[in-house]
């Protein structure tokens, strides 16, 4: 049986479709960089997008291996000053340790009032990484014992992007 096409398709409009395609995402003419990278069309959101996630295992690796560490009543945030595939200024990951917490429903509420605190605090740190045009990953660790409330984890992570030395 012979596939045959519609006579929008033969013409190449598919191109004024409302979604990207496979073709789309992976030209590089759109492509985002840094240095194109304007703070003030992301602070009215205030989202934290797969984009802004540190994902690569060889970053992650690399963060481990190399980065400095800032340390805050249990949460300690590992950075590395590097370059990244994102036009975001920073990529951010959290952990928390099995050792520490045996049930997975604690481990994922205390990475979500983590991911939580700094989806609302990045900004500073954003500002500072583009007037130094710089990019940063870094992954946002909880080691204490007993689980945390919303105002000691804001007050801890704060404290720690504070604290980094840039």
């Amino acid at each position: 049986m012979e596939e045959k096409l519609l006579p929008a398709e033969e013409q190449g409009a598919g191109k004024n479709l409302p979604f990207r395609t496979k073709a789309d995402l992976n030209s590089r003419s759109e492509a985002k960089t840094f240095a194109a990278f304007d703070l003030s069309k992301l602070k009215g959101k205030g989202t934290f997008g797969s984009e802004e996630k540190l994902k690569s295992q060889k970053l992650i690796d690399q963060l481990f291996k190399e980065g400095k560490s800032v340390s805050q009543s249990g949460f300690t945030l590992v950075y590395c000053i590097t370059q990244l595939t994102s036009f975001y200024p920073a990529q951010a990951g959290f952990v928390v340790p099995k050792r520490s917490f045996k049930h997975a429903v604690d481990r994922n509420r205390i990475k979500r009032l983590m991911r939580e605190v700094y989806r609302k605090n990045k900004f500073t740190l954003y500002e500072k990484l583009i007037e130094r045009k710089q990019q940063l990953a870094l992954m946002c660790v909880y080691k204490g014992k007993d689980m945390p409330d919303y105002e000691k984890a804001e007050k801890s992570v704060v404290a720690c992007l504070k604290k980094l030395a840039l």
